[in-house]
């Protein structure tokens, strides 16, 4: 990244144990990276350990968000293939916690989207 560049804004979706103890701590560590908003039900857990953090409780409105390059999904299991259908669908990049999909439909039904906007999609 270059002194010019601005950070990517990320999105976070979930801060349970994953979202909490992996994710979050990656991404306010990652130069380059900046933690933009966290979509939580529990604004009071999220602030306990980053005080200054925006969070929503709907993980949509966090996604739509213009600000935001990327979002990263660490939510319940049966959310991450809508969750990254709608965050690629909405233009930004997106790495899903595992399990990506439920299944192998999903999975490649969210690669073609990712292709097909040109956006990067990982786990």
């Amino acid at each position: 990244m270059n002194d010019t560049a601005r950070p990517l804004q990320v999105a976070l979706i979930g801060y349970g144990f994953v979202g909490k103890a992996f994710h979050a701590p990656l991404i306010t560590a990652v130069p380059g990276l900046e933690l933009s908003v966290v979509a939580s039900r529990d604004a009071a857990k999220v602030h306990a350990d980053l005080p200054h953090a925006q969070v929503i409780a709907d993980p949509l409105e966090a996604i739509r968000r213009p600000e935001v390059d990327l979002v990263v999904i660490a939510s319940p299991n049966d959310t991450h293939a809508p969750l990254a259908l709608a965050a690629l669908e909405a233009g930004k990049h997106v790495v899903v916690d595992k399990p990506f999909t439920l299944d192998l439909a999903q999975a490649r039904a969210l690669i073609a989207v990712a292709e097909k906007h040109g956006r990067l999609l990982s786990v």
